[in-house]
């Protein structure tokens, strides 16, 4: 048990000493009640010295009771809490999804999804992003090691692809109510664009640059899992090939997945080598135990991130001020204090 404020009782230790001084002090001068005179006869009796008696101890035990109480909450506002030093095991890489979330590629998609969380069970230390791209790029979950958050942000995605197979947003007769319409457009949410979908090398280059410290930081493995028909709707502002050679200028490798029928298989597949990654198909049976195994390749290096966490440790204290509150009530009840 630590004190995160420590200072606190510094303050504290002198206050209740002074108090304590101050009750201890006796009272030589009269103050209240009526005056009686011949008192001496009343005051050499068994029975007045008998309450007399209790009525120093219980007063006594009152104002110690007190006391006690005003130096607990000293001390529960001096924040007791429990501090420890943990040093886990980071792994030196950064794994980026890039999915293309056009409705050709939603049966993917949605495979994909079942894949890659098993993927990220596997992960240990590695921050792992997703990103999602048609006409416009968005970034749904910035590298983090929050590997729980990357497994519900995946099962929000493959709601929204089961809602979005074999349906259409122009045809509302297909939703069953607002939540399945509202879940059917979770994918779409700002990746929209009127000119055109499908901007392979636009999302790429996007999903490139949400690797933060890119160009100062060249000691962390990096890599994109690529998941796209590349069915090209539109001019894009970069092309596959020239979002391609800026990964494999920055040293970020790209493992794409692919269904059946590639548009341009052969120029997408030259690309994405390019990066000195990967090119897998779908209908393959080893696809994703391959690309596990590809990226478990991958050089990485560990390193101790030393933290220290604080957890607040009030409760004890806090009873023992409730019971020492409780009993001064009584006992002032009992002498009226």
């Amino acid at each position: 048990m630590a004190l995160v404020f420590p200072w606190v009782l510094y303050i504290g230790v002198p206050v209740v000493m002074i108090l304590g001084l101050f009750r201890s002090k006796k009272k030589t001068t009269y103050q209240n009640g009526k005056r009686i005179a011949n008192t001496d006869l009343i005051e050499e009796t068994d029975y007045y010295k008998k309450l007399y008696r209790e009525y120093k101890i219980l007063s006594g035990a009152a104002m110690l009771v007190l006391l006690t109480a005003i130096s607990i909450g000293w001390v529960l506002v001096s924040r007791p809490a429990k501090v420890d030093t943990v040093s886990p095991e980071i792994r030196n890489r950064d794994i980026f999804l890039c999915m293309d979330i056009s409705d050709s590629v939603d049966e993917l998609n949605l495979n994909m999804c079942n894949e890659l969380k098993e993927v990220v069970k596997e992960l240990n230390g590695e921050r792992f992003g997703i990103t999602i791209f048609n006409g416009q790029s968005v970034l749904l979950v910035p590298l983090t090691t929050d590997y729980q958050y990357v497994l519900d942000t995946l099962d929000s995605l493959k709601v929204s692809f089961q809602e979005s197979i074999g349906k259409s947003s122009l045809d509302f007769d297909y939703f069953a109510d607002a939540t399945s319409l509202n879940t059917y457009y979770y994918k779409y949410e700002g990746t929209l664009l009127e000119e055109g979908s499908s901007f392979i090398g636009d999302g790429l280059a996007s999903c490139l640059y949400s690797f933060p410290d890119l160009e100062s930081n060249q000691e962390r493995s990096r890599m994109i899992i690529l998941i796209t028909d590349n069915e090209l709707n539109g001019e894009p502002y970069v092309t596959l090939e020239e979002a391609a050679e800026l990964c494999r200028k920055n040293s970020v490798k790209v493992f794409a997945i692919a269904p059946e029928n590639v548009t341009d298989e052969s120029v997408f597949k030259r690309a994405v080598e390019g990066t000195d990654g990967g090119y897998y198909k779908s209908t393959s049976a080893k696809a994703y135990d391959q690309l596990l195994a590809d990226i478990k390749k991958t050089g990485t290096s560990t390193m101790k991130q030393t933290k220290t966490m604080i957890t607040d440790r009030p409760e004890t204290l806090f009873l023992c001020l409730l019971v020492c509150v409780g009993i001064y009530f009584l006992l002032s009840r009992k002498v009226k204090l």
